[in-house]
């Protein structure tokens, strides 16, 4: 088990990259191009929760939890089992999650272990108005969906702040194209990878 390792035996050698940002801001697509520049994978919430749909459903029948996949502490589970398969050594691309405090909380275990090292934050800032226009053209949700994901995700970022006052976090313009987005954070990353 993880929490068993020594302080000296770090699970993750390599950059630990987290995405922030509402919904229909570009989260997976800039992941993806971290990945590819970085050459490390990632580790998607949305996959957790695909791969685990029995579990999710599980929780929910029992009463359990009455909240979305994306914010249940299940989550922390499945994130844990995910590092224990041992191909992240390299580091790993956060999409997704954390996007809770107590998911936040959980990371935050595993750095101060060192298990994993103090990770990058890169925030895709984008006002609420193009948040919903870019997920009307799309319509994969409701409206009445969207704007209670952007009320969670404003919540939790203050929250972030608030909590985690050193975390490192970058803001990007996320109105940009998806090009200029990722060229700016191939800079940042290039950057901190100098350090």
């Amino acid at each position: 088990m993880l929490c068993g390792l020594a302080k000296a035996q770090p699970k993750v050698d390599g950059p630990v990259v987290l995405f922030l940002g509402p919904p229909g801001s570009g989260k997976s697509t800039q992941a993806a191009a971290a990945s590819r520049l970085l050459k490390i994978p990632i580790v998607a919430a949305d996959d957790l929760i695909s791969a685990n749909k029995a579990a999710f459903d599980k929780t929910r029948r029992s009463g359990i939890s009455g909240m979305e996949p994306h914010s249940d502490p299940l989550l922390n589970r499945l994130f844990m089992e995910r590092l224990e398969k041992g191909d992240l050594s390299r580091g790993m691309i956060l999409d997704g999650y954390p996007s809770t405090k107590d998911h936040a909380d959980y990371l935050t275990g595993f750095v101060k272990k060192g298990i994993l090292p103090k990770p990058l934050a890169i925030q895709l800032e984008i006002p609420d108005a193009t948040v919903l226009e870019r997920t009307e053209k799309v319509n994969k949700e409701p409206r009445a969906s969207v704007e209670q994901r952007l009320k969670d995700y404003h919540r939790e970022m203050d929250m972030v702040r608030v909590y985690f006052p050193d975390a490192e976090i970058i803001s990007v313009d996320g109105t940009q194209s998806a090009k200029k987005v990722e060229s700016e954070i191939g800079k940042i990353l290039k950057k901190r990878s100098k350090r």
